[in-house]
């Protein structure tokens, strides 16, 4: 088992990883700063070992932020386009990270149409 961070590390954490998955969102880079603030001050009253299970779910929530989540914006035509990182790509399921239009026409799996 790898060690833990300290509380105020994984708050660091998270607030990076929100960071680099909302670049260029103030509404969403606002949104998450004060969800994430929250679970910590909710929590600032645990005893050790409930702190200990949040810091492991904390851990768990900035992985998932760093590695699944993608924001896609609005191109000039219309279309919602997408920057894929490496550490996207490195978890992504073959065959699964195609985005299909509704029409039925052809995919991109790099989100630029």
């Amino acid at each position: 088992m790898t060690a833990l961070p300290t509380a105020r590390g994984l708050f660091r954490q998270l607030l990076r990883a929100r960071a680099v998955a909302f670049r260029g969102d103030q509404t969403a880079l606002n949104a998450s700063r004060e969800e994430i603030r929250n679970h910590f001050q909710e929590s600032a009253h645990l005893g050790p070992e409930e702190a200990r299970k949040k810091i492991e779910e904390g851990v768990e929530a900035e992985s998932f932020i760093r590695l699944h989540v993608v924001q896609a914006q609005v191109n000039n035509k219309g279309n919602y386009e997408m920057s894929i990182e490496p550490q996207h790509v490195d978890r992504a399921v073959p065959g699964e990270n195609t985005i299909e239009s509704p029409d039925g026409g052809g995919g991109c799996s790099s989100g630029k149409t």
